[in-house]
């Protein structure tokens, strides 16, 4: 916790950007670039379930018991993840990014269900009240300029995420167990238009991910091996940045392919939601001199607005952004 806290002191000390709008900057080789971000969802118990209604989220992690309408009480979660990324310019045209995020993530229960089989008060007992703490999976990131003007910023590259994190029990569907653990490999393009007005941005993202088998439980305590349903990912962001102020928007499409998971029928997931931005600091000026200290914080809000077997809530993000 002491170190938590000391991490929250040095992200109000340090200016940053929001992962949410991922400006991607041209580095140059051996140039460092430095980004915090403190991302915050608070309490929340309601999800979209399988028809892409509003549902309490204890029926998305049993949407496969055909007795999940049934359970009293009520799940809530929420989390905190602290995340640290570097980048650094391997050559003028390579960059390698590592993203290393720090959690805390807490579930807590009160579900009951006292006309139930063995069975059933089992897999209740096993989505009770857990916390998590720790180191999360991290993602590394290869990326090469593929072309670049003062008009347009083109990056392509591969992706993967390495199943750093043993905090928390890997059970359940993938895309809503709390635990960390899950390896993926993928690719990502991203496209920035810098129209001929200062300051204004339009950017184009999009990533796909391949889910690597990996062990996990089953509601039921039982240990499997399944592999998660593949992701693809679509962004699009405008932004503007006058005079050191910064405002953006954002609309993320996020889909996720029906996992392999014995129990996991029928769990493909979509998610849509809008992103809004502000911030301060001088990266801006960057388009027209050189600066000893280029840093950015912002502030956005996050708020899906449609989804199916998706967690429906709304989140905060604080981050900051600087380069050496």
């Amino acid at each position: 916790m002491k170190h938590f806290q000391t991490f929250l002191f040095l992200l109000l000390l340090l200016p940053s950007k929001l992962p949410a709008i991922q400006l991607e900057d041209r580095i140059p080789k051996s140039v460092w670039q430095t980004e915090i971000s403190l991302k915050i969802i608070p309490s929340y118990s309601r999800a979209f379930n399988g028809y892409g209604k509003e549902a309490p989220l204890q029926n998305l992690l049993l949407w496969d018991s055909g007795w999940y309408g049934v359970v009293d009480g009520e799940l809530k979660r929420e989390v905190k993840q602290l995340e640290i990324k570097l980048a650094y310019g391997l050559t003028e045209d390579w960059v390698v990014k590592v993203m290393i995020p720090l959690l805390q993530k807490i579930q807590t229960s009160s579900l009951e269900y006292d006309s139930g089989t063995v069975e059933q008060q089992k897999i209740i007992s096993n989505i009770a009240s857990e916390e998590l703490n720790g180191l999360g999976d991290i993602s590394i990131q290869f990326g090469k300029d593929l072309s670049y003007s003062t008009t347009f910023h083109n990056i392509g590259g591969f992706t993967s995420r390495v199943p750093t994190g043993n905090k928390g029990i890997r059970r359940g569907i993938h895309s809503n167990s709390i635990g960390e653990g899950h390896g993926s490999l993928g690719l990502f393009l991203h496209i920035t238009w810098y129209p001929l007005v200062h300051g204004l941005r339009n950017s184009f993202r999009i990533e796909g991910k391949n889910e690597l088998i990996t062990e996990r439980e089953n509601l039921k305590g039982e240990k499997v091996y399944y592999s998660a349903g593949h992701i693809a990912e679509i962004f699009y962001s405008w932004s503007i940045e006058r005079q050191n102020i910064f405002a953006g928007s954002e609309m993320h499409y996020f889909q996720q392919s029906e996992s392999k998971l014995p129990t996991g029928k029928s769990n493909n997931s979509f998610l849509k939601k809008i992103n809004f931005e502000f911030g301060y600091g001088n990266l801006s000026e960057l388009e027209q001199k050189p600066l000893t200290y280029p840093w950015q914080v912002r502030l956005g809000y996050s708020k899906p607005f449609a989804g199916q077997n998706a967690p429906l809530v709304d989140s905060w993000e604080l981050s900051s952004k600087f380069l050496f």
